[in-house]
Order: C-alpha cells, then structure tokens, then sequence
C-alpha cells in the first residue's frame, strides 16, 4: 500500500469498511466466530466450507446479524455475505470458486483467512497412508491453493490485500500427550509457506501472514474433553493463563492483521496460544 501522509485516524486504523474478506472453513468454530466481528468491522464476507449443511445456517446467521447493525459502510456501498461449497484440497475447485466469488462481489477480494484444516490423533506407525495425505492436501496444499488464487486476484485488480494463513503453535512445538505428526508437519509448512508467499508478493503490495493458536475450545474440542478430563487438565496445566481459548479472541488479532493497522507487516507468525510456548 501507498504510505499516507497523514496516519488514519484511531476509529479508521482497524475499520475493514468497503473490503470484502474471504474466509475458508467458513462454518467452523473459529471462521464463523471470526466472521461476525469481520462484519461488524465493516467487511462483506464469502464464506468457504465444503460442509454445506452447516454452511447455509452460519451464512444465514450472520445476515441476521447483518439486519440488526447499524450501516458501517462508506456511501454507494453495501455490505454482502456470500456462501460457496468448496473442497479446498482440489485446485480445480479453487479456481472457480475464487473466480465467481469475485465476480458475484464485484469488488476486489481485499482479505483472505484460511481457517480450513483438521487434526487427527493417530501415532505415527499406525497413521493409514490415505489420511496421512488427505490432512496434507487439506491443511497445507489447500492453503497454498486458496492463497495463490486470491493472489491472482488482487495482482489483476493491482490493489494490496492481506492474506492470513492459520497455522498452529504444533507448527513450532511437538504437542503432549497425543500423537499427532501429519499435523504439526503440515502445520510447520503453512508457517513457512506464508513467509515464503511474503517475500514472493511484496512487490504486488500483497502482505501475507500467518497466525498460530494454541488449544481452542471449538464444539468439535468440547465434545472430546467431555469424554476425557484427564486430557482437558493436560492441555490446561501446561498454558500459563491455565485455560483454552475461546474462538472470538482471534478476533482482534485477525482484525489487526486483516487492517491498515498492520500496514508494514508481513511474512510473521503471531502466535496467541496463552503463553503454552514460553514453557
């Protein structure tokens, strides 16, 4: 982006008025949690997710919250939410999706965070080779496919965007006590994937980052440590802030990296995992 001569003011510097954000895993527990504060920062959405049961409902819900808020927009714009199914992990699919996303919002595709991705618990030797490259290509070929298509987007628009990859802190740590390779390896990928994409994509204005979480307590997280407390004192015991982490406070993290507010970075992991990485 063109530096301003004048820094925006306080209530402009995390506004995402008049941009449209692409969010991948789109009826999951963190992007659906994500894209409620997205839309009330002032972006329009399109949703991605190859579940279409579920994604028809998080799409409705968030046009009810759209009807309920007060028009954050500028002038001679309007905010839209769109929905798309589509399986991340093949390029074909990809590359039409992201072609009729931009055409139907008929604007630039300013944003993109992809939350798509899973995890299983499975030790190494015992891992089926078919799901060994089935996390693969959804966690990190998926990413690379969504991320260069967006890309290609904005390099034909010639607008700057920000492209968030979210990653995990297994991309940097060994978790304890499940096994869990394939993820952290694909995990580590997407980390170096955005640093590499970074340096490639400056010159276009196109800043790309990633974001590590710690442990999330999604429904799909709920519904395990329910079935194991040893587990959830496990993961808990070994966070400094002794707690998991609620979805809506990635939030703000991902409101900063989505904005002008973090104009001059790119090519960085931020890491928000309770302080589980400091021990």
């Amino acid at each position: 982006m063109t530096v301003p001569a004048v820094a925006p003011a306080y209530n402009r510097l995390f506004s995402l008025a008049g941009k449209t954000a692409v969010i991948t895993g789109g009826s999951g527990g963190m992007g659906v949690t994500v894209a409620r504060y997205l839309l009330q920062a002032g972006a329009s959405l399109a949703l991605i997710d190859n579940n279409k049961a579920n994604l028809e409902p998080a799409a409705q819900g968030l046009g009810d919250l759209l009807a309920q808020m007060e028009p954050q927009q500028p002038e001679g714009k309007q905010q839209i939410i769109s929905s798309w199914v589509c399986d991340i992990s093949d390029p074909e699919q990809v590359k039409t999706t992201i072609a009729q996303i931009r055409a139907h919002h008929a604007a630039p595709l300013d944003i993109l965070i992809n939350t798509a991705g899973y995890c299983e618990n499975i030790a190494a030797t015992e891992y089926p080779s078919e799901n060994v490259k089935r996390l693969i290509d959804v966690n990190l070929n998926g990413s690379f496919f969504v991320a260069t298509e967006v890309a290609k987007t904005l390099m034909a628009d010639k607008v700057p965007g920000s492209i968030i990859l979210i990653a995990s802190m297994s991309g940097i740590i060994v978790n304890s006590p499940q096994a869990q390779t394939p993820y952290n390896v694909s995990k580590a990928g997407v980390i170096h994937m955005a640093k590499s994409l970074a340096s490639e994509w400056a010159p276009y204005n196109i800043r790309v980052n990633s974001l590590s979480p710690g442990y999330i307590l999604t429904p799909l997280t709920k519904s395990i440590l329910e079935k194991d407390a040893e587990l959830k004192k496990s993961w808990e015991t070994r966070v400094p802030l002794n707690r998991m982490a609620d979805p809506s406070e990635f939030a703000g993290p991902l409101i900063f990296m989505s904005s002008d507010a973090s104009s001059y970075m790119t090519g960085h992991d931020l890491v928000v995992d309770g302080g589980y990485t400091v021990w």
